[in-house]
């Protein structure tokens, strides 16, 4: 197996958090407005639940609602963030694989979801630069910064299956 196929799985599982946020209206609202008081609150909040994180990106879809169910303690504000964060990581782990196969540095063989779980953890780990923190689909992000991006492709990490995905029509 290529690193590309591990990327493209880091892509879908991405797909997933996407898809698992997409109807929830008033959790997105709610988790933007908390995003707009305090940045910097989420960003504290998603480092200190990463464990939480790293396992629902491991965990098989059909696991995860009711891991969050748990995680949040019924909460939809905290569920959304923990999605948001799933989210995030994902996108991260897209973002290393490229890295690691422009630096010859991957060997793939392990499982897809740890390795995207595996990579994304990379991420942190590597040389700072920018990264899309808010999905495009979920509207105007409430992240410093993004708010003046028109358009997707004009992100500095650009992914065309994540950015045109719609998950409205499940299409790109």
């Amino acid at each position: 197996m290529s690193a590309w196929n591990y990327q493209n799985e880091a892509r879908r599982h991405a797909l997933e958090f996407l898809d698992l946020g997409h109807e929830r209206h008033e959790g997105k609202k709610l988790l933007h407005s908390n995003i707009l008081d305090s940045p910097q609150r989420i960003d504290d909040y998603l480092h200190e639940n990463r464990d939480a994180i790293y396992r629902l990106v491991e965990a098989v879809p059909s696991r995860r609602l009711s891991m969050l169910r748990r995680l949040a303690d019924g909460d939809e504000l905290t569920q959304m963030a923990l999605i948001l964060g799933s989210w995030q990581h994902c996108r991260k782990a897209v973002l290393a694989y490229e890295w690691l196969m422009d630096n010859d540095r991957f060997v793939p063989g392990s499982a897809y979801r740890i390795a995207t779980a595996s990579q994304g953890r990379l991420f942190d780990q590597l040389k700072s630069r920018k990264w899309t923190r808010w999905p495009f689909q979920w509207g105007k992000s409430p992240f410093p910064g993004e708010k003046t991006r028109r358009e997707p492709y004009a992100a500095p990490d650009y992914d065309e299956v994540i950015d045109k995905y719609d998950p409205a029509s499940g299409m790109y």
